[in-house]
């Protein structure tokens, strides 16, 4: 007997009991789980324990999971294609109600341009594009050599690290486990945030000895460091160029828990001993883009008070998050005077990654990262202010004055002030 639907297959989706996969995880006594040391120090040790507990998550998710019908086999369109869909059921709503002659155009040119995209859309060959990607755009930008540089980082991570770190304790996990959102798509090692906000006391606890374990040994898990990246397209760009697309890392669940608290412990020292210049505001606690316009306005306004003009330049860095020079960032870590540990754990992090590009179900070659910080991670916007932070600061004279500001991914240059006196010193972003 064929199946129904006239021979259609029936396509389906799987549904998950969470409330089983918490009860499920208070039950420790499990083989995957049994092979984890109880006193974990050396990193293949940590690999093991990284990967017995994922082993464990999915399987227990995995026997918690039913298949039902999906609500539709209809393949997903694209945000612009869903736009032209209702702006055309919206014209063809109009024609209906009032059948004027110009309603009724606009209805049936929506529909033509509807019919257009869709099949512009069907007709898309993204393994052209996929190649095109691989030896263009994916391709990372090859660092610059400075030199001395490169042998000082080497010669500097090559030490035993002088201080330690403050360990991580349960609560904090608790709190970091707490935070998560359900909504973030899934990593490469099958584990959904929703299962870690499932974890009973105990596999927290294991989490806490494995984070110990990592920050001791100034370890990330290399299985950890594998990720998958996509592809979201850039509004009003051209679908067909790989320039079009902002790539977006979809890292492991539990590579972002350790991940925060890496960022918790760089985050106290650079903001909590004034590390971080003043002018900073991206990525910054209870600073905004809102706050520098304000700030700005103020400069500009005082400059018309006392009849004085104000430069200002803005200067936008194509690619800025994947052309930073990992020797470069560690060097800069270690200008900061963080703490040695915490640099080598840092260091270890961006070291032999990984990445694939997907584009729905295909795939790209395994490639390695040789510079740049990873979008989606807790850690890259706090690296990229460390980065930056020693970004130069214009000079003037004594009747003008500077004003750095540097938001978000931009970075400011100062050009030297005119020598008129009526003149101020530049504005930076």
């Amino acid at each position: 007997m064929g199946p129904p639907d006239g021979g259609r297959p029936i396509f389906t989706i799987k549904i998950t009991d969470w409330k089983r996969v918490s009860m499920v995880f208070e039950k420790i006594d499990t083989p995957p789980l049994n092979s984890i040391p109880d006193d974990i120090r050396t990193t293949e040790e940590i690999d093991h324990a990284i990967g017995a507990l994922t082993s464990h998550v999915r399987t227990v998710v995995e026997k918690c999971e039913r298949k039902v019908p999906a609500s539709s086999d209809r393949r997903k369109f694209p945000p612009d294609i869903l736009e032209l869909v209702r702006a055309k059921n919206a014209a063809l709503r109009r024609a209906s109600a009032y059948p004027t002659p110009e309603y009724r155009s606009r209805a049936r040119a929506l529909q033509r341009k509807v019919k257009a995209r869709v099949q512009e859309f069907r007709n898309e060959s993204w393994n052209d594009l996929m190649e095109e990607i691989n030896q263009a755009f994916w391709k990372i930008t090859k660092a610059l050599k400075t030199e001395g540089i490169e042998e000082e980082v080497l010669q500097k991570i090559s030490l035993e690290p002088k201080d330690d770190l403050t360990p991580v304790s349960l609560s904090e996990v608790q709190k970091l486990v707490k935070s998560i959102s359900t909504k973030k798509a899934l990593g490469l090692d099958g584990v959904r945030n929703k299962a870690i906000k499932c974890f009973s006391q105990p596999l927290l606890s294991l989490l806490v000895v494995i984070f110990n374990a990592c920050l001791q040994n100034c370890y990330f898990p290399s299985a950890r460091k594998e990720v998958e990246v996509i592809g979201i397209h850039k509004p009003g760009k051209p679908r067909d160029l790989p320039v079009s697309y902002r790539p977006i890392s979809l890292p492991s669940g539990l590579a972002k828990l350790f991940e925060r608290v890496l960022k918790t412990r760089l985050s106290n020292h650079l903001f909590g001993k004034g590390f971080i210049i003043d002018e900073q505001f991206g990525f910054r606690p209870a600073h905004s883009c809102p706050q520098q316009v304000l700030r700005l306005v103020e400069y500009v306004s005082e400059g018309f008070k006392t009849k004085q003009k104000t430069v200002t330049v803005f200067f936008d860095v194509a690619k800025a998050f994947e052309r930073i020079w990992h020797a470069g960032l560690v060097y800069k870590l270690y200008s900061l005077q963080v703490p040695d540990r915490l640099i080598l754990t840092i260091q270890n992090f961006l070291s032999n990654r990984h990445f694939t590009f997907r584009h729905e179900r295909t795939h790209s070659t395994r490639r390695l990262i040789t510079a740049g910080v990873p979008q989606g991670s807790a850690l890259f916007p706090l690296l990229y202010s460390a980065y930056t932070n020693d970004i130069s600061r214009p000079t003037s004279a004594s009747s003008s004055r500077s004003l750095p500001m540097i938001p978000r991914s931009f970075i400011g240059v100062g050009l030297g002030a005119p020598s008129s006196s009526t003149f101020r010193g530049p504005l930076m972003s």
